[in-house]
C-alpha cells in the first residue's frame, strides 16, 4: 500500500511526527498558546498561582527561538532538548518544583489531545513487522526517546516500533544528515538494507538519500498544509496584537 519493499530491505525507519503520528491542522504558536491556557489554569486550580497566559506563551515561544539559534552557532548537528526548555522557561517565570513540572505535564497534554496514530500506515508496518522487518522510528526533535515511546504507547498501543532514535538524543538531526549513520551504527545494518518514510523532503528524502538509504516521501494533504500555514499567518498576527494593545485571544475548552 505505501511501497513495494525489496527482499534486501530489513529495516524501516519512520519520522514520527507527521508520519507516524499525524498532527491537526493547527501550527506550532496555537500548539503553545493552548499549552499557555492549560499551564495557567492549572497553576491556578493547583497552587492558587497566577501566571497570564500571554507572558507563559510568549516565554516559551522566546526561549525555544533562542535555543535554536545557540545550537545552529555551537552545534549545528545537534538539537535542543525539551527537558532544557522546560528549565529554563520555568526559571525566567519563577517556577519551581510541583509547579514548574506543569510544564512538561501540559505539553504532553496537549501533544496527546491534538496528535492522531495514522492507522493505515501503522497497520502497514505491523504486516512488514510480521514479516520479519525490525521498524525504528527516527525523529527531529526535542523530545527524547521516551517521550516518543510515552506517545506512541498511549495514543497507538500495540504499534510495531521497536527502537526510537531522536536528534535530542542523539545530538544529530536527519536535516544535517548526522542521524543517520548514528542510525545505521546503532541498528547493525547497512544503509542499503534500510527504508527510510517520512514528510520531509530534505530531512527525509534528500538528507536520507545521501546516506545512502533507500526513501518513500508521505506527504500530508495539501488542504492539511494550507490551513496549517493561514493558523501561522494568524498567530504571526496576534502575537504583532498582543505587543501593541494588549494580549488577544479566545480562550479554548480546558484541557484535563
Amino acid at each position: 500500500m505505501f511501497a513495494c519493499v525489496s527482499d534486501t530491505t530489513t529495516t524501516i525507519s519512520c519520522d514520527v511526527f507527521d508520519t507516524l503520528l499525524h498532527r491537526d491542522d493547527r501550527a506550532e504558536s496555537s500548539r503553545f498558546r493552548t499549552i499557555a491556557e492549560l499551564v495557567s489554569q492549572r497553576l491556578v486550580g493547583e497552587h492558587c498561582v497566577a501566571i497570564d497566559p500571554r507572558l507563559v506563551w510568549r516565554t516559551r515561544i522566546g526561549v525555544q527561538r533562542a535555543a535554536y539559534r545557540a545550537v545552529e552557532l555551537a552545534t549545528p548537528d545537534g538539537d535542543v532538548r525539551f527537558a532544557d526548555l522546560v528549565a529554563v522557561t520555568a526559571t525566567i517565570l519563577g517556577l519551581e518544583g510541583r509547579q514548574a513540572a506543569i510544564l512538561r505535564e501540559a505539553e504532553l497534554a496537549v501533544e496527546r489531545q491534538q496528535l492522531r496514530p495514522n492507522r493505515p500506515f501503522l497497520t502497514w508496518l505491523a504486516e512488514q513487522a510480521r514479516a520479519g522487518r525490525r521498524v525504528v522510528a527516527a525523529s527531529d526533535t526535542y523530545h527524547d526517546g521516551a517521550t516518543i515511546e510515552h506517545l506512541l504507547d498511549t495514543l497507538a498501543p500495540g504499534h510495531p516500533v521497536a527502537a526510537i532514535y531522536t536528534s535530542a538524543d542523539l545530538g544529530a538531526t536527519k536535516r544535517s544528515g548526522a542521524l543517520f549513520p548514528a542510525l545505521l551504527r546503532a541498528e547493525g545494518v547497512r544503509a542499503d538494507q534500510v527504508l527510510h518514510i517520512g514528510d520531509d523532503a530534505l530531512a527525509d528524502v534528500a538528507m536520507a538519500s545521501a546516506a545512502g538509504l533507500k526513501t518513500l516521501h508521505l506527504v500530508r494533504p495539501r488542504h492539511i498544509r494550507i490551513r496549517r500555514k493561514a493558523d501561522a499567518v494568524r498567530a504571526r498576527v496576534e502575537r504583532v496584537l498582543s505587543h501593541r494593545n494588549g494580549f488577544l485571544w479566545s480562550r479554548g475548552a480546558a484541557l484535563t
